[in-house]
């Protein structure tokens, strides 16, 4: 049976998620780089989540763009006249310490009011606010605390950090802001970094500044790509864009979007001769359409691991055209929050699959080894234990689950990874 049980991982579950450098510049000489920082999230009520990235004034100076997430979900609100309206108060703060305990930052209110108690539990809307504070280069401990002054709740959320130097670099990227845009060409900012079905309009927001005598406007061309947790290229292409002035803000859109669920990064790099730029901001995805065609075919398999062989049967049965329908329908059997748009028990169900695809050896797919079986079927383990292999056994992995109490017993019999379940035999 598939929970949804969030259970604490330990290291080797991780999501692999390599950091990018955020600036490499000049090549041959000493790059800048920053850590590509995930997004803070606060671990208690109200729920917020802030992206913290490198910007630019107009100037081309450093800058640091903070957008701040607050769900409607996650704040109280108050009837108020006339009729049926709510409305929700809210407080931000953000704290940035720098050298000497020097402070920098900002305080504001937030007051929104809406039509109607279903307005006010929208699970798609949220307070959002964007500021940008002008910081020295150096070194810095963002404390973010959110206030709701209805309940008179707080909470807060901090993150080290670097404000690069750009004093000494001709030509260099603001931090990439990651977002969607709409039919108009309007460009929204996602600060959580993750995209649901809604990723099939994934854009980029970047600026470049370039400090080299010349006349503007200057044409310059960019290579575009989006890797997945393997560092493996899933969308790719080439750009120009004609900037009007040094660090105006540039969109670049990938052509194909259509990801499944998983970790990424999106990539944009600019040559110029031998010189070469380049600014990267993980993402992840934690919803998709449904698979089609080869892909339904091949999904079936890890799914008869939480589904029962007539639910299987019945959905190898379907023509083509009935495919997607049959897979939304068993889906939406299991999903512990029908009234949601998000369905939690098939999210975690394809985040399974995928880690266990590249994260698992066996004689092929990572989802066909025993490890990843049992992956899909019960999550991370709370605990495993290793014994080194000796004259007489193999290397030998338990993973031990607590909720419910079960343990299961992995050996390499052959010495190249690829462990087998030894018990329990009922597996």
């Amino acid at each position: 049976m598939l929970s949804v049980q969030h259970v604490p991982r330990i290291h080797r579950f991780a999501p692999l998620v390599a950091g990018i450098g955020l600036l490499a510049l000049a090549l041959g000489a000493t790059p800048t780089r920053a850590a590509d920082l995930p997004p803070v999230r606060a671990e208690s009520p109200p729920f917020f989540t802030t992206d913290l990235a490198i910007a630019l004034d107009s100037l081309g100076r450093p800058a640091l763009s903070a957008i701040i997430h607050v769900p409607y979900t996650d704040v109280s609100w108050i009837k108020v006249p006339p009729g049926e309206r709510r409305a929700a108060h809210i407080e931000i703060s953000f704290a940035f310490e720098g050298k000497g305990g020097k402070f920098y930052g900002d305080l504001w209110q937030r007051r929104v009011v809406v039509p109607s108690h279903g307005a006010s539990r929208s699970p798609n809307s949220s307070i959002s606010d964007r500021r940008v504070f002008a910081l020295p280069p150096g070194k810095y401990k963002a404390r973010i605390v959110v206030r709701d002054m209805n309940a008179d709740l707080q909470s807060r959320a901090e993150q080290s950090m670097t404000v690069p130097d750009y004093s000494k670099i001709p030509v260099g990227f603001s931090d990439l802001e990651l977002g969607i845009l709409d039919t108009l060409g309007v460009f929204t900012p996602v600060p959580t970094r993750r995209f649901g079905l809604e990723v099939s309009r994934l854009a980029a927001r970047v600026s470049l500044f370039d400090r080299r005598g010349g006349d503007w406007p200057r044409k310059y061309a960019f290579r575009y790509k989006v890797v997945d947790d393997v560092g493996e290229e899933v969308a790719g292409g080439n750009t120009e864009a004609s900037v009007a002035r040094s660090a105006e803000p540039l969109i670049v859109r990938p052509a194909r979007s259509d990801l499944f669920v998983g970790h990424y990064q999106f990539l944009i790099e600019l040559i110029e001769g031998g010189n070469k730029w380049h600014v990267g901001r993980s993402f992840e995805v934690d919803e998709s359409g449904p698979p089609r065609g080869r892909d339904f075919t091949q999904m079936l398999e890890p799914l008869g691991y939480v589904a029962s062989n007539q639910e299987i049967d019945a959905l190898r049965a379907l023509k083509p055209d009935q495919q997607s329908a049959g897979w939304e329908e068993f889906w939406r059997r299991r999903d512990p929050t029908p009234d949601t748009p998000r369905n939690e028990a098939l999210i975690e169900f394809t985040r399974r699959v995928r880690y266990a695809e590249h994260h698992f050896q066996g004689f092929g797919p990572g989802w066909r080894s025993d490890m990843g079986r049992i992956y899909i079927k019960y999550g991370p383990p709370g605990q495993t234990e290793n014994r080194p292999p000796s004259a007489s056994s193999p290397q030998i992995e338990i993973w031990i689950y607590t909720s419910p109490s079960r343990e299961f017993v992995f050996a390499d019999r052959e010495g190249f990874g690829r462990y087998v379940l030894v018990s329990p035999t009922s597996e």
